[in-house]
């Protein structure tokens, strides 16, 4: 089955379903949208479209050509009435992460996808990277040599240097945008969350209105405790990943994957062994061809992907706990959301 695809925000981030939809059999790209007239015309010229399926309008590409699914390459802030209109076609949508930057908004769109009868889902492409899908490999195979046993202890600290806020000015719009792709990450891995105490601030060179860097401390159902730190208005990118367990522990940051092995001695430490990636994940040219072919499993097998609406729900429970935490300045219990 060929899917007849509109997309929507070719320009930036919008690039890549451009570049892996038009080089995939399984999608005819039928329109593109944008109101940006560079983008447009020069997604169009790429993609061989004729003129007549160029658009400034989702509405009016709705309209004007027949089409299965829509997929949205636009900022946070518009996902949600874009996606409205989709589904208000009957059309199947794959959003760019964050799925909205409002929690009860993100509670309404799932159940309007199921009520349209339609498959939703957010490009969270992050879990399709080959490190960390080898992680995700990992932990679900207790008997991997790299298994590092019951994790208790998580690091993941990402500093990044993007002085200039663009579309990132709302409050706390690095959660939304960015810190989504690391807690979807961890929810995969360690479950649930079931507290999160959180810090939000901004340094004195930062360029951004509100508040850029948030610092938690995620405690996880499973009983893993989180250390979680994301800036962006840093002066050194950073990104510095680490899970500690009874058997040894996973490390990611400045080269491959690592297992460290428990050591034997007081204060001692094992050497690192890499990780092979490529026996637990085929490899794939982009991580966003995981977020396409899921998305398509999804719509023809009914196979219900990781990112599915539904799914992502957790994922944003989680920055809703930050955000209101950083907020408030209280520690907030899972149990202060309804799912």
């Amino acid at each position: 089955m060929r899917l007849r695809t509109i997309l929507v925000g070719v320009g930036g981030r919008g690039r890549w379903p451009v570049e892996v939809c038009g080089a995939d059999e399984r999608f005819e790209v039928v329109a593109v949208v944008d109101r940006n007239p560079q983008f447009l015309e020069r997604a169009r010229e790429d993609l061989s479209l004729p003129a007549g399926a160029a658009f400034d309008d989702l509405g009016a590409a709705l309209q004007t050509v027949q089409a299965d699914a829509v997929i949205i390459c636009t900022p946070t802030q518009t996902h949600a009435p874009l996606s409205r209109i989709a589904f208000a076609a009957g059309k199947h949508v794959l959003v760019e992460k964050g799925m909205t930057f409002d929690w009860q908004d993100a509670l309404a769109l799932v159940r309007e996808a199921e009520h349209a009868n339609v498959r939703f889902c957010v490009a969270q492409n992050y879990r399709y990277h080959p490190t960390e899908a080898a992680i995700t490999g990992i932990l679900s195979d207790t008997t991997h040599p790299h298994h590092p046993g019951r994790v208790a202890i998580a690091d993941l600290v990402h500093h990044r240097y993007r002085p200039d806020p663009r579309t990132l000015n709302y409050p706390f719009a690095m959660v939304w945008d960015m810190s989504c792709h690391h807690l979807d990450l961890l929810n995969a891995w360690l479950g649930p969350a079931e507290r999160v105490t959180a810090v939000s601030s901004n340094p004195p060179w930062s360029h951004y209105e509100h508040d850029a860097d948030i610092m938690a401390v995620i405690e996880y159902q499973s009983g893993v405790v989180c250390n979680y730190v994301l800036t962006h208005a840093a002066t050194l990118s950073d990104y510095r990943l680490i899970l500690q367990g009874a058997r040894g522990a996973l490390r990611a940051f400045d080269g491959p994957l690592r297992y460290y092995g428990l050591p034997s001695e007081q204060l001692g430490s094992k050497e690192a062994v890499i990780c092979e990636t490529q026996s637990i994940q085929v490899p794939r040219p982009r991580s966003e061809q995981g977020v396409i072919d899921d998305f398509y499993r999804f719509i023809v097998e009914g196979v219900e992907p990781g990112i599915s609406g539904r799914n992502n729900l957790h994922t944003l429970a989680v920055c809703e706990m930050m955000v209101r935490s950083a907020r408030e300045r209280r520690s907030v219990d899972a149990s202060e959301l309804t799912l």
